[in-house]
């Protein structure tokens, strides 16, 4: 099962990396590859990974 990690630079996105390894292969994204911003991009990173999970933790701010 292949992961896709958004906002993998992220305080949240560095953890749940390190915590979703044990269920396979993590692709970890940070914007400049998957820009929320941009579909187009986002949808193109998502079709060429096929992922079987989307794990979105991209601009969560609140985690003190």
């Amino acid at each position: 099962m292949t992961i896709l990690l958004l906002g993998a630079n992220g305080q949240v996105g560095w953890e749940l990396r390190r915590a979703l390894a044990p269920l396979g292969p993590v692709r970890a994204l940070e914007r400049a590859e998957a820009d929320l911003a941009d579909p187009d991009a986002l949808s193109h990173a998502v079709r060429e990974i096929a992922p079987s999970l989307i794990v979105n933790a991209a601009a969560y701010t609140a985690v003190d």
